[in-house]
């Protein structure tokens, strides 16, 4: 068995916003200055984007021209809800030098686009759409999404915050049955996507850090701060990692 805890490094930080999203307070200078004081060595800054997001080769511009910072690596990427079925993301045509894809599930990805949790919480609890139907959807447009991003040799995948949406659904995450969720681990490991766990939203579970893990799928943190005073700090992280991890005689 895989020793999750022995693979996720905790003085990394790969999910920092700044005030280049509009619901982040620190500025790309503010934020570096925080991970140098604790001590990190990587950090990955990410902004949330949409297709009309024309800003983003000046965001990268902006991230390259920060002055450097001995034993501190940073790396640029941009965070993307999954539009629909299909895999399509909320990505503009032009992200500049951007490596790093970050896929979320804010909202549910529907048919025909996304549908907001609120409205899919009512329709479950309607009967006009079952849980298995749900799960299904979220699974399939998940993998969907690591396949279309990986087409792109010049990124790279993280899959941020993973099953966030079902609670504001009315779902858990113990509703998604183990083949959906082998068959999603087997296609980031296939797609050489890397699972993030979340300081921010306590997510994905242990169960599912044990599946992707046992697929042979990456595992970074990430506190998804949208403060610099939050970047590098773990509590929630190391004690998902320690239930992911393997029991005596595994």
């Amino acid at each position: 068995m895989i020793d999750t805890a022995a693979r996720l490094a905790l003085d990394e930080d790969h999910h920092v916003h700044s005030t280049w999203s509009d619901d982040a307070v620190s500025t790309l200078a503010e934020n570096v200055q925080a991970a140098r004081d604790r001590g990190l060595r990587r950090m990955l800054l990410a902004e949330h984007v949409r297709r009309g997001s024309g800003w983003v080769p000046d965001f990268a511009a902006a991230v390259q021209a920060l002055p450097s910072v001995p034993g501190l690596s940073l790396l640029t990427g941009v965070e993307v809800k999954i539009l629909d079925q299909s895999g399509r993301l909320d990505l503009p045509e032009n992200i500049g030098p951007v490596t790093f894809i970050l896929i979320a599930d804010h909202q549910f990805p529907g048919r025909d686009g996304p549908v907001r949790p609120g409205v899919m919480r009512a329709a479950l609890a309607a009967g006009q759409v079952s849980h298995a139907e749900v799960i299904a959807g979220l699974t399939g447009a998940t993998a969907a999404a690591l396949r279309r991003a990986s087409a792109q040799p010049a990124w790279r995948s993280n899959l941020v915050h993973l099953f966030s949406v079902l609670p504001k659904m009315g779902l858990d995450e113990a509703a998604v049955g183990h083949e959906a969720l082998d068959k999603l681990a087997r296609t980031a490991a296939d797609t050489g996507a890397r699972l993030e766990v979340n300081e921010k939203w306590g997510c994905p579970s242990a169960r599912t850090i044990r599946a992707f893990t046992a697929a042979g799928v990456p595992l970074v943190a990430g506190t998804d701060s949208h403060h610099c005073r939050l970047i590098g700090r773990y509590a929630v992280v190391p004690d998902l990692a320690a239930q992911a991890a393997p029991g005596p005689g595994s």
